[in-house]
């Protein structure tokens, strides 16, 4: 099985969703707490892709939770192959979050970046160290460390998308 996995902050990286969901069409399709669900939903649905393919969660509010809150969601999908998609700059540390969070779990990751977004620079090597290491103390301890200001400020927004998606229906996790 298959899993392609959008690490929200984009919208338009939905379109190398599209791409891949076009490419690989049993694949099941897990949005992480990207913005605008009737946008998102709208996308997938123009495409052809059915609800049945996809489902939006929003548990995340940074780049270390899309990956250890979907986790048991991806998993639950018994997937060989996970396609991570964000950001090309963002790349280099999505992956090494999913390293940690994947390591012996018997998934093939593969990096699928979006290349249409803004120039950016490079992430700081800080940042990536950073957040890899925050990913692998959850995956030896189970304890998140975490800016508890940077949830309080990005969970409301994503709260009122989630309760939006399930206000229309969409596939929203649990």
């Amino acid at each position: 099985m298959k899993i392609i996995l959008e690490l929200g902050g984009n919208p338009s990286r939905m379109y190398r969703v599209i791409e891949l969901a076009q490419q690989y069409p049993s694949a099941q399709i897990v949005i992480s707490s990207e913005g605008s669900p009737d946008l998102v939903v709208g996308l997938l649905r123009g495409a052809g892709i059915s609800d049945a393919r996809f489902v939006l969660d929003f548990k995340a509010w940074d780049t270390v939770t899309n990956f250890i809150n979907t986790l048991q969601l991806v998993r639950s999908y018994v997937p060989g192959t996970l396609y991570v998609v964000t950001d090309q700059f963002h790349m280099k540390r999505a992956m090494a979050i999913a390293r940690a969070v994947y390591f012996l779990r018997g998934i093939k990751i593969v990096p699928e970046p979006y290349m249409g977004s803004e120039p950016h620079p490079p992430e700081s090597e800080e940042l990536i160290r950073y957040d890899q290491i925050r990913s692998w103390i959850w995956r030896l301890t189970g304890y998140l460390q975490y800016d508890k200001a940077v949830k309080d400020q990005r969970m409301p927004g994503i709260e009122a998308d989630e309760q939006h998606a399930r206000q229309q229906g969409y596939p929203v996790s649990k």
